[in-house]
């Protein structure tokens, strides 16, 4: 993330190719998360996981937003915090996993899962 632009090469695959299992895989993770103008000027946490497909949590990183209101904003208007993270991931074998994204907290919590595949080459 750059100037606030998000530059990805690479992005929208769903299988990883790993040589021998287990084995560590490395990807990267961005998250835009849509900031409402009622909810700038507060931390908002974010909370990336990936896990297998049994539900164990292999890597896991908190983190948090913070948006002002930047002079000129008009009354309303939402903003895009983004967030990136490189991550290294040991996976003990082959099979399905998921990236679970949660951003806020209590009834404003909002969630998406991004599944993947790690198969042989």
């Amino acid at each position: 993330i750059a100037a606030g632009k998000l530059y990805l090469m690479g992005g929208g695959w769903d299988q990883y190719r790993l040589a021998e299992a287990p084995g560590q895989l490395r990807l990267a993770v961005a998250v835009g998360v849509r900031i409402g103008w009622e909810e700038t000027n507060r931390e908002i946490p974010v909370v990336i996981v990936v896990e297998d497909d049994d539900g164990q949590a292999l890597v896991r990183i908190e983190g948090a937003v913070n948006v002002g209101r930047p002079p000129g904003l008009p009354p309303g208007a939402t903003q895009l915090a983004q967030l990136a993270a490189n991550v290294s991931v040991n996976v003990q074998a082959y099979g399905g996993f998921r990236v679970a994204i949660t951003a806020g907290q209590d009834e404003g919590q909002r969630g998406h899962t991004l599944p993947f595949r790690v198969v042989r080459p």
